[in-house]
């Protein structure tokens, strides 16, 4: 299970966009999702212009939604030196960074999340109401202790100083430290306080996430359908708004349009694959709605795309048996 800061980090990731949602599951056309097709035409142009920073930029955020951190972590230094405001190009480091970690050895972790540390640490010093920095040191700290030697004074500074920059980063950021302290009354506290302050859909989404686990399901509805209202086509929205309805059973139809909108666009969000698991959840509102026949096909979709998805192998086995 992801920790509240690591959703954080993740929602960074959203922002590809998403197509027009087709009519039914029959109509839903998905695209060519790999890295090379999104990365080529980039590429191509800036062989023909290496001065392209337009094109040096968005390739950057493809590296971003692919996890490529090998030859995304050395672009963002040189676009980093070129585009030092541009808050994009940052959170995109961020999230290839961490990235970096969780790929890591066991041994290389350290280093890793050292790197990433320096990343924040050289950003909140060039700019000290950097969001994204003070966010970055704020998380780093909650988490590190199990990587390398997290510092608990340090978190409380960055994530006190983030109430004058940002107010509802900041309450998303006491609901993180409240979770990571295990004080879970607290910490759903401050995430519904946080929903209120909170102007990102992937924020809002992750708060979601949060409350969900937290068992605050009318909470989670609440903050998914404020993210919905932001940014319909934010993908992490989409996956977790549909993600819901299929655990709850609750507003089908708008988990079942969310996941087909999710569907027709790229399935990646910060180097994770979500189209399996995207038509297994897909299945499990069909089956809801009564449509059989149509929840077998979308849980044989992802045995397709993955053929050793467990939830998918019993959920098609259990919907056999029941017929």
């Amino acid at each position: 299970m992801l920790s509240a800061a690591a959703l954080s980090l993740l929602a960074l990731a959203g922002s590809a966009m998403a197509q027009v949602t087709p009519s039914d599951y029959a109509a839903l056309v998905e695209p060519d999702d790999r890295e090379e097709s999104a990365a080529g035409p980039l590429k191509e142009r800036l062989a023909a212009d290496p001065a392209d920073w337009a094109a040096a930029r968005d390739l950057l955020l493809v590296y971003e939604r692919f996890g490529d951190f090998e030859v995304g972590l050395p672009l963002g230094a040189r676009l980093g030196a070129e585009m030092p405001d541009d808050r994009k190009v940052l959170e995109a480091r961020m999230v290839l960074a961490t990235r970096r970690i969780d790929d890591a050895s066991l041994f290389s972790k350290k280093s890793a999340a050292t790197e990433l540390l320096s990343l924040c640490e050289a950003e909140r010093k060039r700019d000290p109401r950097s969001v994204p920095a003070v966010t970055c040191i704020a998380q780093y700290h909650l988490v590190a202790p199990s990587i390398a030697g997290g510092d608990t004074a340090k978190a409380d500074e960055a994530i006190a100083a983030m109430q004058a920059l940002d107010e509802g980063q900041y309450l998303l950021l006491r609901a993180n430290q409240a979770l990571s302290n295990d004080d879970l009354a607290e910490g759903q506290k401050k995430l519904t306080e946080a929903m209120s302050r909170l102007t990102d859909a992937s924020d809002l989404a992750g708060a979601g996430v949060l409350l969900g686990r937290l068992g605050d399901v009318d909470g989670a509805f609440l903050a998914l359908d404020k993210a919905m209202s932001v940014d319909p086509a934010d993908p992490f929205t989409l996956y977790q708004r549909g993600r819901a309805v299929a655990v709850t059973g609750r507003n089908l139809d708008s988990g079942r349009e969310a996941l087909l909108r999710f569907l027709s666009g790229s399935a990646w969000i910060g180097g994770v694959n979500y189209r399996a698991a995207a038509h297994w959840r897909l299945g499990m509102v069909y089956q809801a709605m009564g449509d059989r026949v149509t929840a077998e096909k979308a849980y044989k979709r992802a045995l397709v795309l993955e053929p050793k998805h467990k939830e998918a192998q019993a959920a098609l086995k259990a919907l056999k048996t029941a017929g």
